[in-house]
């Protein structure tokens, strides 16, 4: 059984069990993961209200499933998606951090390098 301690209250593993955790607030058990367990001592330390550890393990879980996270290569840039939302794209793009969906996102792209294209011809025949 380990012990340990987290701002101020004493944490215990379950008997036969490194992954469950037990902490003591007032007269309430709070069982679940190290991290659900520290979150709960958090949420009370911050709020003085109990939250059962389950709600952040099924918060999480629901993270989890929701961040599939996405990712593409476009031109030579990349564009994110943390979260699988389809307006939650973001890249950055010469400095910048742009966000939105997609298709905007690779427009903007696509508009930039042909207007890039266009300077690039024009001072071309300058040259000449």
């Amino acid at each position: 059984m380990a012990v340990s301690s987290y701002r101020g209250f004493h944490l215990q593993s379950a008997p036969n069990s490194t992954d469950i955790w037990q902490a003591k607030i007032k007269q309430h058990v709070l069982t679940g993961s190290l991290a659900a367990v520290k979150k709960s001592i958090d949420w009370w330390c911050d709020t003085a209200k109990l939250i059962d550890p389950k709600e952040f393990e099924s918060l999480s879980h629901k993270r989890e499933d929701a961040s599939s996270g996405a990712q593409e290569i476009f031109n030579g840039y990349t564009l994110k998606n943390d979260t699988g939302q389809p307006n939650e794209w973001y890249c950055f793009f010469n400095g910048r951090l742009i966000k939105g969906s997609k298709l905007a996102i690779q427009k903007h792209i696509e508009a930039y390098l042909v207007a890039k294209q266009k300077a690039e011809a024009r001072q071309n025949q300058m040259k000449k």
